[in-house]
């Protein structure tokens, strides 16, 4: 990772780098962090979609949602179950049902088929968290059997994109609004490892990651080659994460 930070550093000319004093009037929890970290992740599959011109055989969110565990496990094993949990906490809390002709499932979907793909990349390393879930049985067994397939599908996508070791990293950037909330999710321990998700692709050309103030959610808009996750969604995440 210390290279994406070299990266990170080095295009500080277009960034508002993260400011300790504005960052401590914010308090973000760990759990928050990582579900965030989970969301960055769904959106640059997004952009890896769309970037790289995918064929999408399937709702995009669905897809998007998918790689996001895939490439977390890939690029985090060490943080991978804490992201994938937090995140499935935060969809539970979320409660939302998907309208009939949705894009997207509703969000206990969207969490039980986290954890499904999770445990059932490497079942050995993940059963605990199986058991914490109640996973078992047929739906187990229906979990190792497709996230293996999954997980091998993503990887040979992969395996052409990676960004060469011997490269500098220039086609990643980032900016931070002075927003508390903004600056706290930079200044977390773990958003290094979150850019270093983005840095890890070899982009056709520059995509930069936004910590907006903003009323939103989070996006990817192919226009400006931008991952924006405004600050009021982090806020949100706190809300619900704070107790967990």
């Amino acid at each position: 990772m210390i290279r994406y930070l070299s990266a990170l550093l080095s295009i500080a000319a277009l960034t508002v780098m993260p400011s300790r004093t504005m960052a401590q009037q914010f308090n973000l929890s760990e759990q928050a962090a990582h579900a965030l970290i989970g969301v960055i992740a769904h959106e640059i599959g997004h952009a890896v979609i769309r970037e790289f011109d995918l064929p999408i055989l399937g709702p995009e969110e669905d897809i998007a949602e998918d790689f996001s565990v895939v490439y977390v496990h890939k690029m985090m094993p060490h943080r991978a179950e804490r992201i994938v949990i937090a995140r499935a906490q935060q969809h539970l809390l979320d409660g939302q049902h998907a309208a009939k002709f949705s894009e997207y499932r509703d969000d206990d979907q969207r969490a039980y088929r986290n954890i499904c793909i999770l445990y059932g990349i490497d079942p050995d390393k993940y059963q605990n968290l199986a058991n914490q879930f109640n996973l078992s049985g047929e739906a187990a067994a229906n979990c190792r059997d497709f996230a293996t397939e999954l997980a091998r599908s993503w990887r040979r996508v992969l395996r052409d994109l990676w960004m060469d070791e011997d490269f500098r990293i220039s086609e990643v950037g980032l900016f931070v609004d002075p927003d508390p909330r903004s600056q706290a999710f930079a200044s977390s321990e773990v958003f290094e490892d979150a850019y270093g998700l983005l840095a890890a692709i070899d982009w056709h050309s520059r995509i930069t990651l936004s910590l907006s103030q903003c009323d939103g959610t989070a996006s990817w808009s192919r226009s400006r080659r931008t991952i924006t996750l405004c600050s009021d969604y982090i806020q949100r995440f706190q809300d619900q994460l704070r107790d967990y």
